[in-house]
């Protein structure tokens, strides 16, 4: 799934595949699927694995080495945008992912 989004004033790119929860666990050291498919694990952790997931699929846009991306990476990533910018956009970021999952096969 690709999508362009606009957060915080900046157009950004997002790529989400069969990939993207690997290369998060790969970044963060996070399970991705019990973050979202646990509510508590979700409302505790909601914004943070929003924005770290915006960074995993701008990163997996813009085609960089993801075996290269650590934290502070992300952090320096970060620093482009306001402290609300995620908040605002989580929905649309979750709607990008969420829409990878959907099955396109048919019966």
């Amino acid at each position: 799934m690709f999508k362009k989004l606009n957060v915080d004033g900046k157009e950004i790119e997002l790529v989400a595949n069969a990939a993207t929860p690997f290369r998060f666990k790969q970044i963060f050291h996070k399970d991705l699927l019990q973050i979202l498919g646990n509510e508590e694990k979700a409302e505790s952790e909601g914004v943070e694995a929003v924005t770290e997931l915006a960074f995993v699929m701008a990163k997996q846009a813009e085609g960089v080495d993801m075996n290269k991306l650590n934290e502070e990476e992300f952090i320096n990533w970060l620093e482009d945008f306001s402290a609300m910018a995620f908040i605002n956009a989580a929905e649309d970021i979750l709607e990008v992912y969420m829409d990878s999952t959907l099955s396109t096969s048919t019966p």
